[in-house]
């Protein structure tokens, strides 16, 4: 499936890493890296489910939560966002990617007005 992305094959690796994630509901990269395809291919739905499962296998794994906590954010659920990524920060306090995304979620909820 890493493969597969790497070469820009995003529809073969989402199938790769479903198939994977479907056949053992325990392993954690399966889940994490069907997230990651099903978002490049827009699924952000989906993705939130493998990235939640992820969140599940590996509760204090930052980029596990990064990610949810981005994908929520794409997905219009912003407290449930922040809640991941304020978990990520303090798994990895002061982790720039995490930060930058807080900051963004933080304008964008601003601007909205809503908390």
């Amino acid at each position: 499936g890493q493969l597969l992305l790497e070469q820009d094959r995003v529809e073969e690796a989402v199938g790769s890493w479903l198939r994977a994630a479907l056949l053992d509901s325990t392993d954690h990269t399966a889940a994490f890296n069907a997230a990651t395809a099903l978002r490049l291919s827009g699924r952000n739905q989906h993705a939130e489910t493998f990235y939640r499962r992820a969140v599940q296998l590996r509760p204090k794994d930052v980029s596990s939560h990064r990610n949810l906590g981005a994908i929520l954010h794409l997905n219009g659920k912003l407290d449930e966002a922040r809640k991941h990524y304020d978990e990520a920060l303090a798994l990895a306090p002061g982790d720039p990617q995490t930060t930058t995304n807080l900051q963004r979620l933080s304008a964008l909820v601003n601007k909205k007005g809503v908390s």
